[in-house]
């Protein structure tokens, strides 16, 4: 399978919240992110196609930060050892809304990372 993504993800490990609007927020972990979207590894369980609100908060360039974006499930991987599922973003990170996560992705990009979602040896 060729990978039709847009945006390069890069490695990035974080903590946190994911919503939607029928459940209460539940803790994930992030694993990568590209400017359309992020792969995030849970025990809970979530549909494809289901919108979901995602905050995050850490340190990112010894500041600390909190920001939100929202996106649609797009890949969905369940295993015996937990959840993993891809989510593309409603619109593509930016400096003005994730100034700290557009900026993570900004100085990381080119530094690809692999997924077993899709083959990643073709990214664009």
């Amino acid at each position: 399978m060729v990978d039709k993504r847009q945006h390069i993800r890069v490695p990035f490990s974080a903590k946190a919240k994911l919503s939607t609007e029928d459940t209460i927020p539940v803790d994930v972990t992030v694993s990568n992110m590209s400017f359309g979207g992020l792969l995030f590894h849970t025990t809970a369980v979530f549909e494809l196609g289901k919108m979901v609100t995602i905050n995050i908060s850490g340190k990112f360039k010894e500041k600390a930060f909190k920001e939100r974006t929202i996106g649609r499930i797009v890949a969905v991987h369940r295993g015996p050892a937990g959840n993993s599922f891809g989510v593309r973003f409603i619109g593509y990170l930016s400096p003005e809304k994730e100034p700290a996560l557009y900026n993570w992705v900004d100085g990381h990009e080119g530094k690809t990372t692999p997924s077993f979602l899709r083959n990643s040896a073709e990214e664009a």
